[in-house]
């Protein structure tokens, strides 16, 4: 995991499947004991883990579109977790629900909701 203190250009920024949440119990486990945050761009259930980086997993459901629109509100919600995985405070998993918001948003919208929503669940730590 990079240190906090890491240079930008010394990060890399993959989305590498440690990073993720994949099996059906670890979901199971963050909606059960899971905090949930909410606006236009996502339903979000927070729950503390070890001390370890952020994971997250990524949901679409039918009720936002078609096929294409899920994955569109995926790939938005994916890009910026990418992009963004160093600002967040470590100990957490994640699960993001796509909003309906996501499926016509620019990026820039996307990651400014998102970002929004990180920052009202506690998740981006503090610059010093």
């Amino acid at each position: 995991m990079p240190n906090v203190e890491e240079r930008k250009e010394d990060r890399r920024y993959t989305l590498d499947r440690s990073f993720r949440i994949r099996q059906s119990r670890e979901y199971r486990r963050v909606y059960a004991r899971g905090k949930r945050f909410t606006n236009r761009a996502a339903l979000m259930y927070v729950a503390k883990a070890k001390d370890r980086p952020v994971r997250i997993g990524f949901v679409a459901t039918k009720h936002i579109g078609h096929a294409f629109a899920r994955n569109r509100a995926k790939r938005l919600m994916k890009e910026v977790y990418r992009l963004h995985r160093h600002e967040l405070a470590s100990g957490h998993e994640v699960i993001m629900l796509a909003g309906s918001f996501l499926t016509g948003a620019s990026f820039s919208e996307a990651e400014k909701a998102i970002l929004a929503l990180w920052r009202k669940a506690g998740l981006m730590e503090r610059k010093k």
